[in-house]
């Protein structure tokens, strides 16, 4: 073994972080001169890509068994660092999607200022997203999740205004939210377990009785945040059309998975302490792993639903690709449900969340960027006021149709493969599960068709049709932009039409060393055969009743039509409500301030016997 390979295996995360670090540290000393701004672009990406490869140079280590590294003595319990295939493929993919988002910020950022803070909270955000993948346990994950969170407000924020610092706002209390209810759940945990490992946590958990579904529920809840699950996805569409678009790609493309990431490792850490166990019951009330499958699963159904209806009715492009963010996840978020719901026979679930986190961020950075490239030429975002632009912007026209393409699912693009196996998740699990899941079932093929129509409007309004006269003496400029785009399309086509490579070489190993069936695996999962007739008569179900649904919504206006601002949480109806609660809010939070300041000994008694009471009411 040579002394690089030896040096990886022994210290890679610190390797990584180092790495990364020194960028961040080089970064203030590169002035504003063009020159100097050219230099600091090309150093971002060369430490992207170096990290990357570090990593997929890894691979056939971390195949055998996963790797693990331990420092001691920082934070007291000191830290860990463990990288398997599930986490080994989100770090990939991470800098996969950092290194094409980086190309597309030399156009994206261009003369807005600011350059070396963006890119220095650019570097932070990537190094704390693969701290986050590669943590080994809950408080190294917690401090490098929220070093993203506040990472990434700056970079949703960069072009500055008050709309744009309103909309930052929204978006880090909903940060912040999720951060507490993440801390919360690991204190929960630490007062009964004393541990804070993942690959330990499946056993503790086991010893925990009904308190592990306390914890577990703050966990969904802070984790479902930055997933953008519904109800709490607020923050989607409020930041996403005031921040840049290449940031937009960064936060739908792998941000928000790592909120997905954090709830598949919950499940599959609760799904190893049932092993061997019945239910248990507390208070005459049966509490199991498949109910809070049964929850998920509907909590996925319902960010589904929300999202693509929502989509149905925006004009913007922006705002319409931020709900299909939250509607994707929500596939995702069903996808980990029924993998809870089956248990040791959820590998499908598992398998299919996998595959969609990776596809939905490659597709939908694409239509980012896409989106992008449409407005920096028009400056409109209005897809109404568009139209007929593929003679104008060819390259941008095909780039977006393969996007489009591939998350409506059409096969032989990347979404197919990953919605098919999703589609045959839902079915096991009211097959095998409770009859009553059969409505979730019909609920995702109409989501699937809504899709659809959703993307034939945006594509029909932006590149078909006739073209306005003041867009008809545009023409298509190529520069790095251009080379993301074609990236990202070249891999939405190699995975459609290889869709058994990532199933068979990262997905499949890495639902064999989670506690899922050998059996499933082996009858269900391996060679997978995604093109057959079944398959492909429900994706043509699935395009007719989207044409419809466009056709009969264009024909009678109903993609104009909201819900009343009383029902619409995001309606300025209840601006003055937010404005009220925010100030309420901050006189509790200054009362209790002075209040811990004046008797802290009493308050932080009285906190700590509360929770000691809650606590034992579940023993």
């Amino acid at each position: 073994m040579n002394i690089t390979r030896t040096m990886i295996e022994v210290a890679l995360p610190i390797i990584l972080l180092t790495i990364g670090l020194l960028e961040i540290l080089l970064i203030p000393f590169l002035g504003e001169r063009q020159k100097k701004r050219r230099f600091r672009r090309v150093t971002v990406r060369i430490v992207i890509l170096l990290t990357t490869l570090i990593m997929i140079v890894i691979y056939p280590e971390v195949l055998n068994q996963p790797m693990e590294w331990h420092i001691a003595n920082i934070f007291g319990n000191g830290i860990i660092f463990r990288i398997d295939l599930l986490s080994l493929l989100f770090m990939i993919f991470a800098g996969f999607i950092f290194f094409v988002v980086s190309l597309h910020t030399a156009v994206d950022i261009k003369g807005c200022g600011r350059e070396r803070s963006f890119y220095l909270f650019f570097m932070l955000t990537y190094i704390s997203t693969i701290g986050t993948l590669m943590a080994g346990d809950l408080l190294s994950f917690f401090m490098f999740f929220e070093i993203m969170t506040f990472s990434s407000f700056v970079l949703m924020v960069h072009q500055r205004g008050q709309k744009v610092i309103e909309a930052g706002a929204t978006y880090i209390y909903f940060g912040i939210l999720g951060g507490l209810s993440i801390l919360a759940g690991i204190l929960v945990l630490s007062a009964f377990t004393q541990n804070y490992e993942w690959v330990t946590l499946g056993e503790k958990f086991g010893e925990l009785g009904n308190i592990k579904y306390v914890s577990a529920a703050l966990f969904i809840i802070g984790f479902g945040i930055k997933a953008g699950m519904a109800p709490l996805h607020h923050w989607v569409p409020v930041i996403y059309p005031k921040a840049h678009l290449s940031v937009n790609a960064l936060s739908s493309g792998i941000l928000m998975k790592v909120g997905g990431y954090g709830i598949l490792r919950l499940i599959v850490s609760v799904l190893a302490s049932t092993e061997g166990q019945n239910d248990v019951v507390v208070n005459a009330i049966t509490v199991s792993l498949e109910d809070i499958g049964a929850i998920v699963i509907w909590l996925g159904i319902i960010t589904m639903v929300v999202g693509v209806i929502s989509a149905l009715e925006q004009e913007k492009m922006v705002r319409m690709l931020a709900y299909h963010s939250v509607s994707q996840m929500g596939y995702v978020i069903m996808g980990i449900g029924v993998a809870a719901y089956l248990g040791f026979d959820g590998a499908m679930g598992f398998a299919g969340a996998f595959y969609h986190m990776i596809n939905h961020g490659i597709f939908k950075g694409l239509l980012f960027l896409m989106a992008g490239a449409v407005f920096f030429k028009t400056k409109e975002k209005n897809m109404y006021k568009l139209g007929g632009l593929y003679k104008q912007m060819p390259y941008v026209a095909t780039v977006g149709l393969i996007a489009s393409l591939a998350i409506t699912g059409m096969p032989l693009f990347n979404g197919y493969a990953s919605k098919t196996i999703l589609h045959h998740a839902i079915e096991e699990a009211h097959i095998y599960g409770h009859p009553g899941l059969v409505w979730a079932e019909y609920i995702f093929t109409f989501v699937s068709a809504c899709t659809a129509a959703s993307f034939i409007k945006l594509y029909s309004r932006v590149f078909l049709g006739s073209t306005p006269k003041k867009y008809q003496h545009l023409k298509e400029e190529y520069n790095l932009g251009t080379i993301a785009m074609g990236i990202m399309a070249t891999v939405i086509l190699i995975i459609g039409l290889f869709p058994n490579a990532l199933l068979n070489h990262f997905i499949i190993p890495a639902a064999r060393t989670l506690h899922f069936d050998e059996y499933f695996i082996d009858n269900y999962l391996v060679g997978m055969e995604l093109f057959n007739s079944y398959d492909l008569t429900n994706m043509i179900i699935v395009y007719a009743l989207g044409m419809l649904i466009y056709t009969v919504g264009m024909k009678f206006n109903l993609f104009h039509i909201h819900l009343p601002k009383q029902l619409d949480l995001e309606s300025d109806y209840y601006t003055p409500i937010y404005q009220k609660t925010g100030r309420s809010f901050n006189r509790y939070v200054h009362a209790i301030e002075n209040f811990i300041s004046k008797s802290d000994v009493f308050i932080y008694g009285s906190m700590l016997l509360v929770l000691i009471l809650m606590l034992l009411n579940f023993l």
